[in-house]
């Protein structure tokens, strides 16, 4: 069973095409995993458990918050409800039924920013999108054949010919073009629609490489920028752990011309709070300086959720 655990831990920090909340939705695969194990000794045991494990998914993909948010909801839940439980074969249907409880509720708020999401659309013709992100995607859909979408491929593992496909088949004009074209394209569309990865304590969030050059382009045409994610992705810190994967997938060693030349592959990016014209939310569409509320909203419990999970 523990070789299961380090299965789906493994997936999770290797996969760089999947967004945070696919990733988010997989992690919670996990603690079903622990539940199903075939021998706990105790009570006790199966609380540090619940416990160690919401610590391994929170530090598999640091950048990627909501995973830690849902890991931390689990094991509170757990510990919370098991508290006068000694029975492990109980506790074990326990912990299925918080887990399914906070996967319903992270699908119950990605549903609420389709909706959001679709008042936003209504008033735009066409957006340029960069990478894959399964938010943007289900936001887009709401509109269908009301929009044009523009979509940057993303370099190395192009990402974004994953959206355009996907764009395509659910019966949306879509225009592939490479990273470097996104500014050209952009002239002829009425915003950027990004998701995020991550959102900061101060308002700014991460996403894929390209987004700082794209919400920079905004600025200097007039452009919105909208960040599609729900607030699961909001933490209350100013840390975050930047990526950067194998220099193999930019360019093969043996491609090389010369040794001299060093390759550089990072992932992720912070986007600055200027930047952002508004947040598509289950909340609503948030202006920065009110998501910088509810994240502030928020800091006393996540201490608490912190605390018992990192001790």
């Amino acid at each position: 069973m523990e070789q299961e655990f380090e299965s789906i831990l493994r997936k999770i920090k290797n996969d760089v095409e999947s967004g945070s909340a696919e990733l988010t939705i997989r992690a919670m695969d996990a603690f079903i995993t622990l539940a199903d194990s075939a021998y706990v000794e105790s009570a006790d045991a199966l609380r540090r458990s619940v416990i160690v494990l919401a610590r391994e998914i929170a530090d598999s993909r640091p950048s990627m918050f909501s995973l830690k948010n849902a890991a931390f909801k689990v094991a509170v839940k757990f510990v919370e409800a098991s508290r006068y439980v000694d029975n492990p074969h109980v506790l074990k249907e326990l912990l299925k039924q918080i887990t399914m409880s906070v996967l319903e509720e992270h699908n119950v708020a990605v549903e609420r920013l389709r909706r959001f999401g679709r008042k936003l659309l209504s008033g735009l013709g066409s957006v340029v999108t960069l990478s894959y992100s399964s938010s943007v995607l289900a936001v887009l859909k709401e509109v269908r054949r009301n929009i044009k979408v523009y979509v940057a491929e993303s370099r190395p593992l192009f990402e974004g010919r994953r959206m355009a496909v996907a764009l395509a088949e659910s019966g949306i004009d879509t225009v592939l073009t490479t990273d470097a074209a996104i500014g050209y394209m952009l002239k002829e569309a009425d915003a950027a629609l990004v998701g995020a990865d991550s959102i900061l304590m101060d308002g700014s969030f991460t996403n894929k490489v390209g987004t700082l050059q794209l919400a920079c382009t905004c600025r200097f045409l007039g452009k919105p920028l909208y960040v599609v994610s729900t607030t699961w992705k909001a933490l209350p810190t100013l840390e975050y752990l930047e990526e950067e994967h194998v220099t193999e997938e930019v360019l093969p060693p043996e491609s090389l011309p010369t040794q001299k030349i060093k390759v550089r592959n990072p992932y992720f990016e912070v986007v600055p709070v200027e930047l952002v014209t508004a947040y598509v939310t289950e909340e609503g569409i948030l202006r920065p300086s009110q998501i910088v509320e509810l994240i502030e909203a928020k800091l006393k419990k996540y201490k608490e959720m912190e605390e018992l999970v990192y001790g």
